[in-house]
């Protein structure tokens, strides 16, 4: 019994180190699909830490884009590059769902009577 708990830890152990994201040690950002493209765009500007900090929707991620394409002088991404950037930043850069929990559903309520 004691062999076959031991097996069951090290197996959700192991699952959670395989599902662990590998992180750039000279950037700090999530190694993923697009993320050379995103260090080579974005590093040109401002340090990675920036993108690391903020957390933003595909739209969210987009306003920004555009936001530093209208006042920071940022060059004009052609579609393929601007779509994979996006992605990218969408997927491993997007709010997180913590903090309350969504409202209780009750169906019927009690009258208290004092």
């Amino acid at each position: 019994m004691i062999q076959l708990s031991r097996f069951i830890l090290m197996l959700l152990m192991s699952q959670s180190i395989l599902a662990a994201q590998t992180i750039d040690p000279q950037s700090g950002l999530i190694i993923d699909s697009g993320f050379t493209v995103v260090k080579k765009q974005c590093s040109v500007c401002h340090s990675p830490q920036l993108i690391i900090q903020n957390k933003a929707s595909y739209q969210g991620w987009l306003a920004t884009l555009n936001w530093m394409q209208e006042n920071q002088g940022m060059q004009s991404l052609n579609q393929q590059t601007e779509t994979l950037i996006l992605n990218y930043l969408a997927k491993n850069y997007a709010p997180e769902q913590t903090g309350r929990r969504k409202p209780l559903v009750v169906e019927q309520w009690k009258k208290l009577t004092p």
